[in-house]
């Protein structure tokens, strides 16, 4: 037991709590479709039930009515067309693509902030990693503002 925490008052929380609606689950609606500015919070590389190797992405939704919401992605990688999509979603997150998927770091990957769309037909969930959404201080030192760089200048150019 850690010395650190304060198990009194842990305790008495404890013995607080209601456990009557416990049994029951919790259900959440799903997000719905459509636009959503994620941040990547975790990457990794799993295989499924059936032994098929995946890539999983767990996005965070960064503002809106669902600002905290997880959305889930997985890029299959069964076979070279799973791979056009894979090195689509790795580009359109601003990471140069490695000779090898076996060279992708994917600590590259975590933290940067994304525009998605997710997309559903049936019973079946997509989410499109649309383009990479730079801060405001990265436009700044870099001089581009969305698609179109800023005009630069020469000292001679200047009127005064």
């Amino acid at each position: 037991m850690s010395e650190t925490f304060d198990w009194k008052n842990l305790d008495t929380s404890w013995a607080d709590a209601d456990t009557q609606d416990t049994d029951s689950k919790q259900e959440f609606q799903p997000v719905p479709d459509g636009p959503y500015t994620c941040v990547i919070d975790k990457v990794e590389f799993r295989d499924s039930k059936n032994g098929n190797p995946y890539l999983n992405w767990v996005l965070i939704i960064d503002g809106g009515p669902h600002d905290g919401r997880w959305l889930f992605k997985r890029n299959m990688l069964a076979n070279s067309q799973n791979m056009v999509f894979l090195k689509k979603d790795i580009a359109a997150c601003g990471v140069t693509l490695p000779d090898k998927l076996s060279d992708l770091e994917l600590e590259a990957l975590l933290d940067k902030k994304i525009k998605v769309t997710k997309k559903t037909k049936g019973d079946f969930e997509n989410i499109y990693i649309d383009h990479l959404l730079l801060d405001q201080e990265h436009r700044l030192a870099s001089g581009h503002f969305g698609d179109t760089p800023t005009q630069e200048y020469k000292d001679d150019d200047l009127l005064f």
